[in-house]
């Protein structure tokens, strides 16, 4: 069962990802677009700043447990380094702990914000006036998938730290 939650979970950050990047496409599209019309014709539209905000928030929150599942994200070792492997693979363990409590409780509190903008039919205050529950949702799914991840995470490091030798010259890779 757990194998099936671990490819479910990074299909669908997998999944999310792919759309992430395209969504960073199509916001330097669309912003690339409002200049040449703004230069050519001297036109401005209203809804180019904030689509490409809204595909960049996208881009932000639900592309980010893609990366962490890839385990890109900036790291700042500077006390790692100097720790054991063992060290060094229990500090991680804590860390991805309190990221994925963190995630979890941005999840919980932002579903509720997200539903209140569904059901009061909220409408940003633009010209345009999007639906305001399509940028809303992208942080607690984001953060629901981050936080899934994350789960994912600690489970792989903590498998790491018990396969790891108990000199403190192990070679296992603490990530």
């Amino acid at each position: 069962m757990w194998k099936t939650f671990e490819k479910t979970v990074e299909w669908i950050n997998g999944f999310a990802g792919g759309i992430a990047a395209l969504c960073i496409v199509a916001a330097a599209l669309v912003v690339t677009e409002g200049i040449v019309v703004r230069k050519l014709f001297g036109m401005s539209a209203i809804w180019q700043i904030e689509a490409s905000v809204f595909l960049l928030i996208f881009a932000t929150f639900v592309g980010a447990p893609l990366v962490q599942r890839n385990e890109k994200h900036l790291n700042v070792d500077l006390l790692l380094v100097h720790l054991s492997p063992r060290a060094r693979s229990v500090v991680l363990i804590l860390v991805s702990v309190l990221s994925c409590l963190v995630c979890g409780l941005l999840a919980w509190y932002a579903w509720p914000m997200w539903w209140e903008a569904l059901t009061r039919n909220d409408h940003s205050e633009s010209l345009w006036g999007p639906p305001l529950w399509i940028p809303y949702l992208f942080l607690p799914l984001g953060m629901t998938l981050f936080f899934l991840q994350y789960i994912i995470t600690i489970k792989k490091r903590i498998d790491q730290l018990r396969d790891m030798p108990d000199g403190e010259n192990g070679t296992v890779d603490p990530r």
